[in-house]
């Protein structure tokens, strides 16, 4: 949704902003998110919640455990009914119309319904947080180190005497590239995640570089 800067900033003194967050796993929507709600009073929607919910998970940890490895029996499968249960947690968070809100996507919104993303563009400030080239290393250890449920969509690819895990760290840069630009085509602004995470900023800081620049 194409907002001025003085629409931007009305929207927000008439309590009906809606921002969304897009971008991948681990560069800092929910943290952004959180410092949001708790800094701007926006009502935090994380989708990642809706579906634990959904699927009776309770932790990121055990929904990462229920989708498993792009390697793992049964991947496939799993990664159709994420999608379809992402598709359907997301168009309900979009159904949110009570005060400011701001909007924790998951990293595949961009593999949820065409109709969704829709709703999506139409009526939500996209802001796409942008992963700089440091950050893509720590997103790979990070895939490690605090699991995440991941939709591959067919980006992993595992060549002949390589081990799963250097698999994953090869083709887990490729995916970021190809995502990049479907997160772009959604999103009405574009802030690094170096800003996001810059320490020496402050939310009020963050909260300024989002709003349109005129």
């Amino acid at each position: 949704m194409k907002l001025t800067r003085s629409e931007f900033e009305q929207r927000y003194a008439e309590n009906t902003l809606k921002i969304a967050l897009v971008g991948m796993s681990n560069i800092g929507k929910s943290y952004t998110g959180m410092r949001l709600s708790t800094r701007f009073d926006f009502k935090l929607i994380e989708v990642d919640a809706l579906i634990r919910e959904q699927l009776g998970q309770g932790s990121m940890e055990d929904f990462a455990a229920w989708q498993g490895q792009p390697y793992s029996e049964g991947y496939g499968e799993r990664e159709k009914r994420s999608i379809a249960l992402e598709t359907e947690a997301t168009r309900q968070a979009l159904d949110y119309n009570l005060g400011n809100a701001v909007l924790d996507t998951t990293g595949s919104v961009i593999y949820t319904d065409k109709d969704v993303q829709k709703l999506l563009t139409n009526h939500w400030f996209v802001v796409y947080i942008s992963a700089s080239p440091d950050a893509i290393e720590r997103l790979k250890v990070q895939y490690f180190k605090q699991p995440k449920p991941l939709i591959w969509n067919g980006h992993y690819q595992c060549e002949s005497g390589q081990s799963q895990d250097e698999a994953i760290l090869e083709s887990y840069p490729k995916l970021l590239a190809s995502r990049s630009k479907s997160y772009d085509n959604l999103a009405d602004t574009t802030i690094g995640s170096d800003v996001i995470l810059d320490t020496t900023l402050t939310i009020e800081d963050i909260f300024q570089r989002l709003k349109p620049a005129a």
